[in-house]
């Protein structure tokens, strides 16, 4: 059993998408930014800025993603994500997992405010050892803002814990390309948003909860 489990948020936890991509919708319809191809190239998950850079190759700047990040706070974290929802089965088991001695926690690209949020409306608080995201220690000079795979890094050094004691649950690339960067095993769950060439980079996959 390993003794620090790290689990995604988006496309692991919960399905957090229709209201991700309803709080960018108005976000750009603020900024006048138009996307033709805004449903087939956006994927919730990603870091604001990243998800941007894909969407506006041709004008994106730091001044474009930070506009971008700023209005979907404003949006996202006021709408009480009235469609996110719990994927089921998945929080029984990590209350098996603490159950048996481990400790769990959510490592997200989310913002923290709004993984915060989220953890509060379904009372995950009570559940996980701990909600972290990469942005979370941004005003710390010391810290600054951390990608996933610098945020599995710190996490590990804050528990104490080897690589191989370690475990990242997730859906998309980001998730496991922060596991090998760190040395540690992950496992890929079928019901996100990680497209089969994704998933393949996992060290193993789940299809349901109960195989996590």
């Amino acid at each position: 059993m390993k003794k620090l489990w790290f689990f995604d948020l988006d496309g692991t936890l919960a399905d957090t998408d229709r209201d991700i991509r309803e709080a960018w919708k108005a976000t750009l319809a603020d900024l006048g930014l138009e996307c033709p191809g805004f449903d087939a190239g956006f994927v919730a998950g990603p870091p604001i800025e990243d998800m941007a850079r894909t969407l506006f190759p041709g004008i994106y700047t730091d001044e474009l993603g930070a506009a971008i990040r700023k209005g979907f706070g404003e949006h996202y974290d006021n709408d009480g994500f009235p469609n996110t929802v719990e994927y089921p089965g998945i929080v029984d088991r990590v209350r098996e997992l603490k159950a048996s001695g481990a400790t769990v926690v959510v490592a997200t690209n989310k913002r923290y405010v709004g993984a915060r949020l989220i953890a509060e409306k379904f009372g995950w608080e009570r559940v996980f050892d701990g909600i972290y995201a990469g942005d979370m220690f941004k005003d710390d000079p010391a810290i600054g803002k951390m990608t996933k795979s610098a945020l599995l890094a710190f996490l590990m050094r804050k528990y104490a814990v080897a690589p191989e004691e370690c475990v990242i649950v997730g859906d998309t690339k980001s998730d496991f390309i922060a596991a090998k960067d760190n040395g540690i095993e992950s496992v890929g769950v079928t019901w996100g948003y990680g497209k089969p060439d994704e998933l393949a980079l996992a060290s193993r996959i789940a299809a349901t909860p109960a195989e996590v």
